[in-house]
């Protein structure tokens, strides 16, 4: 009898976390459909994907790159005369930004989703309304890319971008925060943040994408 217990208990403890894993990959899947699903029909502009967008027929379609399948970037002067000759985003540089980070719950972003950003007339709109934004700081966010401490889905969607970007960026809560609650972002959450890159300081060590 002890045996067919302990038999039980093994089995139930290995099922578990499959269980667990089976949940999170349904909710990883069912905020990448709510993010598409944004992009593609309430997004202004509509997007289309990278894929769609190098087969398209329309003159400089806007689109959205899906990165290893987390984040969904969408790069807004994407198409801007001398974009290409402007400093581009790679591992190990360091970089300005200007964000605001909100939580995405499947529509388009309202400001009481905000949790996070250094725009100043972000932080005064928020004043206004109220809400505790009084001490937020509007100094630059300076990340050095696969060095400093950020989120998977922040650093994954910079690389690639060129100095002068204003870029949106979708994220599954596994390139975010993950089950941890952080502030006013519930676990498991998909978030966005839109930032500016607005310096590049290019690295001199290679630092290895993750």
């Amino acid at each position: 009898m002890k045996l067919r217990i302990g038999i039980a208990v093994l089995m139930a403890a290995c099922v578990m976390p499959l269980v667990a894993c089976t949940d999170d990959d349904d909710a990883i899947e069912s905020q990448r459909s709510d993010i598409v699903r944004y992009l593609t029909s309430t997004h202004v502009p509509r997007l289309i994907s990278a894929e769609d967008a190098e087969s398209s027929l329309e003159v400089d379609p806007p689109f959205y790159d899906a990165i290893d399948r987390v984040v969904y970037r969408y790069i807004y002067n994407y198409y801007d005369e001398g974009r290409d000759e402007r400093s581009l985003v790679e591992w190990g540089d360091e970089v300005e930004l200007t964000y605001t980070a909100y939580v995405f719950t499947g529509g388009v972003p309202r400001i009481e989703s905000i949790y996070a950003s250094n725009d100043a007339d972000v932080i005064e709109a928020l004043v206004e309304e109220g809400l505790n934004a009084k001490y937020w700081s509007s100094e630059p966010l300076r990340v050095k890319l696969g060095a400093t401490s950020i989120i998977k889905g922040v650093a994954l969607s910079l690389d690639g971008c060129r100095e002068g970007d204003e870029v949106e960026a979708y994220m599954t809560f596994d390139a975010a925060y993950g089950d941890d609650v952080v502030g006013i972002v519930p676990k498991e959450s998909a978030v966005l943040w839109v930032y500016s890159v607005d310096k590049v300081n290019k690295g001199r060590a290679s630092v290895v994408a993750p």
